[in-house]
């Protein structure tokens, strides 16, 4: 049998006991809600969940248990559903605890009818998240605990490859210095020396390589032991990307930024941080490196508001196909051949580390923006 709220009428039943009855055998927040959003019913379980006594809560407004930034959100839901614009309401949200905690819930809320057909008031069901998100995250640290049981194959295989190269080139310079000096003549020796500088630069290239890949992978491995140092935001921005510009000279990319006069001063871990933006402007600068544009771009932006700092990284290059875009995060994903695919890997185990968020938007052909926000205490 499917409930139909339309049968509750109040001229026939009294709501509240059938609410007390069901509250004693439940451990979910069960309570009733008139026109004005003020609470008439509240069960045991409410009171085991959310703190407050019958005694201290009935009479008021939803809002006691609403945090602020829903409350205007929820007024004119409810409006909308004791006006009939709206049926059963089901979603994830939170509430507040007494203590001021916050509770994370699923809410359910339907109206309830007199037999003219008008809503009366509304029935909400909250049930507790908390145990399922913890849970959640527990799941979500074995599977990166997993991830990083593949670091050690995928390292062999990385690794391997340019030190085949190196093993290469060492044994071709080897062959074609033994006796050279006896044997080169003077045509010989320029031509001889264009191939050991080539095999040079190669070699030194995939140093750099190997460096780099052995980089993303220690800190990978270190990027929980955070050392928050009191940065200044603004002279930390400035000096990151003068160094980034420096090392991209000789890209045909213009680097920038844009933030306002004042920023505060916060406490973050400034070398992970150097490693984030290095990672995320590293891949922008090659992803245009191959597209032979005059005008590519790469511009960091930065606001603060609501203690919350925000970090844009935006480029006009040629953006990702929505698949790599939804796997972007993952370790081990890249477009490039000689990619390890840990950069946003990092980026995002970095924000999270600070208590933050992290957004791709991208479009393919279309360019690509990075968005960081990370709550922030100022000193």
């Amino acid at each position: 049998m499917t409930f139909d709220p339309k049968l509750l009428s109040e001229d026939d039943i009294d709501e509240d006991v059938i609410l007390a009855a069901i509250g004693e055998v439940s451990s979910d927040v069960i309570t009733r809600l008139d026109a004005e959003g003020r609470i008439l019913a509240w069960t045991p379980g409410a009171e085991q969940m959310l703190g407050f006594t019958r005694d201290e809560i009935i009479g008021h407004s939803v809002n006691i248990i609403i945090p602020a930034e829903l409350q205007e959100l929820e007024r004119e839901r409810i409006r909308k559903q004791i006006e009939g614009g709206v049926g059963t309401l089901k979603e994830k949200t939170t509430r507040i605890h007494k203590s001021g905690d916050i509770v994370p819930v699923l809410l359910t809320r339907v109206p309830l009818y007199n037999r003219q057909g008008e809503c009366v008031s509304l029935l909400a069901i909250l049930k507790d998240l908390s145990a399922e998100e913890q849970l959640q995250k527990q799941i979500e640290h074995l599977q990166r605990d997993t991830a990083m049981a593949k670091v050690a194959a995928k390292v062999a295989h990385e690794i391997r490859t340019p030190l085949g190269v190196l093993f290469l080139k060492s044994d071709l310079l080897v062959e074609r210095l033994e006796g050279a000096f006896e044997e080169w003549g003077a045509g010989d020796a320029e031509r001889h020396r264009k191939v050991l500088k080539k095999c040079v630069v190669d070699i030194q290239k995939q140093i750099s390589r190997l460096e780099e890949i052995a980089n993303n992978y220690l800190h990978l491995s270190k990027t929980r032991a955070m050392e928050k140092t009191d940065v200044n935001l603004r002279m930390f921005i400035r000096d990151t990307i003068t160094e980034l510009r420096e090392h991209y000279a000789e890209e045909n990319i213009t680097l920038k930024f844009e933030m306002p006069e004042m920023l505060p001063i916060v406490k973050i871990d400034i070398q992970q941080f150097q490693r984030a933006f290095a990672n995320l402007f590293r891949n922008s600068v090659e992803a245009m490196r191959g597209t032979q544009r005059k005008d590519g771009e790469v511009c960091l932006s930065v606001q603060c508001r609501n203690n919350q700092i925000e970090f844009v990284v935006r480029d006009n290059g040629p953006g990702m196909p929505e698949d790599i875009r939804k796997a972007a995060f993952d370790p081990f994903t890249t477009t490039k051949s000689i990619g390890t695919g840990l950069g946003l890997y990092l980026v995002r185990e970095i924000v999270e580390n600070h208590g933050g968020t992290i957004q791709i938007h991208a479009v393919d052909g279309k360019g690509t923006t990075i968005r960081i926000v990370i709550p922030f205490q100022e000193e």
